[in-house]
């Protein structure tokens, strides 16, 4: 055998041997980690800040945006249609991302991997929200009051009201219809649908109203509903919400 043929054996065994060893382009690009490790550790080396999240806890998705936790840290995910592309998906679930660092760290999914099959998420911006610490949040714009005092069916009261910025301490529930999906604040009798949410807030939102947590936080007043109306729909208005406490934080528009 030459020379030149007993080389050509010895790199084909050599690579081999690193296929087997399991060390292939995916985990070189991608390291597996942890969100902890990302976010309070030393994160391995990585080209770009590309990282493979291994069997993340998915705490709530909401259209572009989702939460994931990691013992007490928890942080944002973004992507295209993330919710369609992650939703329903469990066990053995593996997220591509890219540690990103404005407006705040945050991890955007590349693709999703799950019972060996990948999805791929367009590339494209998402909106994220504000995220402060809520020591350093001014409430002061924002008056306090209770769903059923402020919303008391007097049409001179109601009318008051619009255009109004309010924050409450309150349950919140997502309830879904014919016009689809959409959030409700509750006092003891007046309910408040809330209208226009921005995914980073939604994506909180949906975390307190599936997990049973309270609402606490400001929202402006769109629109006010009197006797006739809420009669047949049980709505006493309409709010957008502008900032939402989370733990310690505060995620705003």
């Amino acid at each position: 055998m030459t020379k030149r043929a007993l080389e050509n054996l010895a790199v084909i065994a050599a690579l081999s041997i690193l296929a087997s060893c399991g060390g292939g382009p995916e985990t070189e690009t991608y390291p597996r980690t942890s969100v902890r490790t990302l976010t309070r550790g030393r994160p391995p080396a990585s080209a770009g800040f590309r990282y493979a999240l291994v069997n993340p806890s998915i705490e709530s998705l909401y259209r572009n945006v989702g939460l994931v936790r990691d013992g007490n840290v928890v942080e944002f995910i973004t992507g295209r249609n993330l919710e369609e592309k992650l939703g329903g998906r469990s066990g053995g679930v593996e997220l591509f991302v890219v540690k990103e660092f404005s407006p705040f760290v945050h991890f955007r999914v590349e693709r999703v991997y799950a019972a060996q099959d990948t999805a791929f998420l367009t590339p494209g911006a998402v909106f994220l929200p504000r995220v402060i610490d809520a020591n350093a949040f001014s409430m002061t714009p924002y008056e306090s009051a209770d769903i059923d005092d402020a919303f008391a069916d007097r049409t001179g009261a109601l009318r008051g009201l619009e255009n109004r910025k309010i924050r409450f301490s309150c349950r919140i529930t997502e309830e879904r219809g014919e016009g689809g999906a959409h959030f409700v604040l509750h006092g003891r009798s007046a309910r408040l649908r809330v209208a226009a949410v921005q995914d980073g807030i939604g994506v909180v939102l949906r975390l307190l109203a599936e997990k049973g947590y309270p609402f606490e936080g400001g929202v402006v007043v769109t629109a006010t509903e009197e006797a006739g109306s809420r009669s047949t729909s049980g709505v006493a208005g309409t709010v957008e919400v502008e900032w939402v406490k989370y733990g310690r934080r505060v995620v705003s528009e």
